[in-house]
């Protein structure tokens, strides 16, 4: 544990000691955490962890890292406010699937989601190209929530979004499909759909069709995406030690129990800009555009 504050917030961080994910970015907190004596943070890992220390102990908030913690967590009778934080919609989708509003079923539960927004998302592809008004998505029954958040964000935006619901093993005809009648594919995390395997033949078809891809992580982007919004473990720990002490307050009314990074860097694959030959501002240019756009808002 770290060095104790008595008039700090008192907050458990739960995490799987076996996944590197997880310890990396409790590391990442607790040196964060050591430069803000607001929070007092006790790490609890999974392999200790159960409802009853929650109720022997005095804490305020609770952040889970882990899927099955979170489960135990929600079944639970404790009224203490928890974050689950490093985890996708799709999967806090499989876990509440009450989301993204959950205010009644789960009223002390928000979910810090590597998601970006799709406002962000889709002004990304705006700066990139303001003629793409087409956009590509596929989804499967896990990632349908996304979809329909993306289309909300579109309708504002008035752009077009060409859905297309599939499953894993359909997904290479779709592919197929989405390439050749939308301007650009964003991508939404779901597994079923973007994974290792499936990942080489997604970015071949839609390369073979001149149709980009916006990516979700860096490796997406470095292995063929032309662009994407993503969040490093500095930033998501930034913005978590802002929503616990209070300095940053996530509108309940806009996103229900979502809590979408605020803190984002824009990366791009420029080979695979120039070879479609698309060329748009620097990423530092974007990142400041989007953030120019979002306080605007």
């Amino acid at each position: 544990m770290l060095p104790i504050h008595s008039w700090a917030l008192n907050v458990a961080l739960v995490y799987n000691e076996d996944s590197r994910y997880q310890s990396l970015f409790m590391n990442e907190l607790s040196t964060q955490v050591l430069a803000n004596n607001n929070v007092n943070l006790t790490k609890m890992p999974t392999a200790s962890f159960s409802i009853s220390a929650f109720k022997n102990k005095r804490f305020d908030v609770i952040v889970n890292l882990d899927n099955k913690a979170g489960e135990t967590l929600m079944a639970s009778s404790l009224s203490k406010k928890t974050l689950h934080a490093l985890t996708t919609l799709t999967r806090a989708r499989s876990l509440a699937p009450c989301l993204p509003r959950c205010s009644k079923s789960l009223p002390k539960h928000r979910f810090f989601v590597l998601d970006q927004p799709p406002a962000r998302q889709l002004q990304l592809i705006q700066l990139i190209n303001p003629n793409f008004k087409h956009i590509g998505i596929i989804a499967t029954n896990k990632s349908v929530m996304q979809l329909k958040l993306v289309m909300n964000a579109a309708k504002r935006q008035k752009l077009t979004i060409n859905e297309h619901i599939t499953d894993a093993e359909n997904m290479r005809y779709e592919i197929d499909n989405v390439s050749k009648s939308t301007d650009i594919i964003l991508a939404i995390a779901d597994t079923d759909i973007y994974n290792s395997s499936s990942l080489p033949q997604i970015l071949l078809t839609s390369y073979r069709y001149r149709t980009p891809i916006i990516g979700f992580s860096k490796g997406f982007v470095r292995a063929g995406a032309i662009a994407g919004v993503v969040s490093n473990m500095q930033q998501l720990a930034q913005h978590l030690i802002e929503v616990l002490t209070g300095s940053d307050t996530p509108s309940v009314k806009k996103s229900g129990n979502i809590i979408y990074p605020k803190y984002y860097d824009v990366i791009s694959n420029r080979n695979i800009a120039k070879s479609l030959n698309l060329h748009f501002p620097s990423d530092d240019a974007l990142k400041k555009q989007l953030i120019s756009y979002e306080t605007v808002r």
